[in-house]
């Protein structure tokens, strides 16, 4: 089950595209029975939740909480065997700054959103990017999910 909770008041989300979206990056990526939460919310709660979680004092782009802690990335796949374990966790997204880093950068959000969803996905697996070789991994995960989405994408808005 996806579930969209939009949290702010910043930009208007079309939530039953944006849920389709979700589940369809879900079917790409190997995880189509498995829930996740999507949070839609402002600058001040992504900073207070960067800060502690983080430590670091500033809003950001997105969150991710994994439901299971993973040794390596994936690995929770092999005991994950009832439906409550099939849980990968809620994801973050501050709509304010992403709005404005899609501004810098000549993108709409609607094209953005799949990429940020992708890699917020990505860290609800167990991937990170601290290390350079953990980074490689994780960007050739979130291509390979992408490209398995492109053929069915669907922009939102």
């Amino acid at each position: 089950m996806v579930l969209v909770f939009n949290q702010q008041r910043h930009i208007w989300l079309p939530l039953r595209c944006i849920r389709r979206q979700v589940r369809g990056l879900l079917e790409s990526s190997g995880y189509g029975e498995w829930d996740v939460g999507v949070h839609f919310v402002d600058n001040e709660r992504m900073q207070q939740l960067n800060r502690q979680y983080r430590k670091k004092d500033r809003p950001t782009d997105i969150l991710s909480f994994p439901f299971h802690q993973a040794a390596a990335p994936e690995d929770f796949r092999e005991w994950a065997v009832t439906e409550d374990d099939r849980n990968l966790g809620d994801m973050y997204l501050g709509m304010p700054y992403i709005v404005e880093q899609c501004r810098m950068h000549g993108e709409t959000v609607g094209e953005h959103l799949p990429v940020l969803l992708a890699h917020g996905l990505c860290h609800l697996m167990g991937y990170d990017h601290e290390l350079d070789a953990d980074y490689r991994t994780m960007t050739k995960r979130e291509q390979a999910i992408l490209r398995e989405y492109s053929k069915t994408r669907e922009v939102p808005f």
